[in-house]
């Protein structure tokens, strides 16, 4: 059968694709039918018969205005220097990592939404606008990272403490409903929480982790102060830099495995993503990618060097759990993970690493999540 199979290709042009050496030291830990299936997966995706380029990203021409001109340093300098003590969360060496509200720092909010708008065009998001800052800002928390032998910023983080956001205009106070569907129901499987969302780190201070370290470290030091609050949650883009196939087996992958079942009954999608028709894989192909490592490894086979994003990586490694996924029409058609953090839950040397040993420690305690 296989001779009449190679005989009646006779004259034709048969595409062949190789792709990169799998290491040893990547599949070791897999046994002989965990190996097989991950062989598979990653064969079938050498098939480039489906279209690389993200479809609703080519689809879509936005029309972009310029980007704002950098924000005067005399104006970022005042800012910071009439910041109260207490919003000050901790220093590092050169960095200081300052918590606050917009109404303090409007040079400073300036300098991040610019901040944005140059990283999220730069991976095919943005909003279009010269600043990326919206209605939320103002009654959001932000914290950033400011290097004050540079005298430039680092990054920043946007903070919502949820309980008190609702207060002051119901749910929609909160910047992921416009997002995802849902009711207080959804925010009561999670107690005292904090949403989060704008993630930046200006390019500068994007080749190491020093930067988003600092960043987390902030936000521990945040919730230190705050120790009734246990979850965090928001949303966390795949952005359209990934291709079609990629951004599906991340979805597959992250349903199949870090998935809360429980939550999700009580979300909806906005915008639900539709289904990529081009899928390489069945669920069992996916099993061995629970680790996030070979999932990073197959996605920068797929899409050269890219691997997990490194914020959904960040939040995994805390045991995030998906809830829902959204594409967000007004940001370019990015696509939107609804993730969410129990704190308590997260085991006391991870939570150090940001917090502290002994603030970790007496954090869970207060929780009674300490193991014996």
């Amino acid at each position: 059968m296989l001779g009449r199979e190679l005989l009646n290709k006779k004259k034709s042009v048969i595409p062949i694709s190789i792709g990169n050496n799998i290491k040893f030291s990547e599949v070791s830990s897999l046994d002989s039918q965990q190996l097989v299936l991950y062989l598979r997966l990653n064969t079938y995706l050498l098939n480039h018969s489906h279209p690389n380029k993200n479809a609703l990203s080519s689809s879509r021409q936005q029309i972009e205005q310029t980007i704002a001109s950098e924000t005067h340093l005399s104006e970022l300098l005042e800012d910071i220097e009439l910041l109260p003590e207490e919003h000050l969360l901790l220093t590092s060496g050169e960095f200081e990592v300052y918590c606050t509200t917009m109404d303090h720092i409007p040079a400073v909010m300036r300098e991040i939404g610019r901040i944005r708008e140059i990283n999220f065009r730069r991976v095919g998001e943005g909003t279009g606008q010269p600043l990326d800052i919206d209605q939320f800002d103002q009654s959001y928390q932000h914290l950033f990272v400011w290097d004050k032998e540079k005298q430039k910023l680092v990054g920043a983080y946007r903070l919502g403490l949820v309980d008190q956001l609702i207060k002051q205009n119901d749910l929609r106070a909160l910047y992921s409903r416009t997002l995802f569907n849902f009711e207080q129901s959804f925010l009561d499987t999670m107690g005292r929480s904090i949403e989060m969302g704008r993630s930046v780190i200006a390019e500068e201070y994007q080749k190491s982790m020093g930067a988003l370290l600092l960043l987390w470290k902030g936000i521990a030091e945040f919730i230190r102060r705050r120790p009734n609050y246990t979850h965090l949650f928001g949303p966390v883009s795949i952005s359209n830099d990934y291709s079609d196939m990629a951004r599906q087996l991340l979805t597959d992958t992250m349903t199949l495995h870090h998935y809360d079942n429980e939550s999700t009954r009580h979300v909806s999608a906005s915008n639900p993503p539709k289904q990529n028709h081009y899928k390489q894989w069945c669920p069992q192909s996916l099993g061995d990618l629970a680790d996030v490592q070979l999932l990073s490894r197959v996605i920068s086979r797929l899409d050269t060097g890219k691997g997990v994003p490194v914020l959904l990586r960040q939040y995994l490694n805390l045991n995030g759990k998906l809830v829902c996924f959204n594409v967000d029409a007004n940001f370019n058609d990015a696509l939107d993970g609804l993730i969410v953090v129990d704190l308590t839950t997260v085991p006391q040397e991870s939570l150090a690493r940001y917090m502290g040993t002994d603030a970790a420690k007496h954090y869970l305690k207060h929780h009674n999540s300490l193991s014996i």
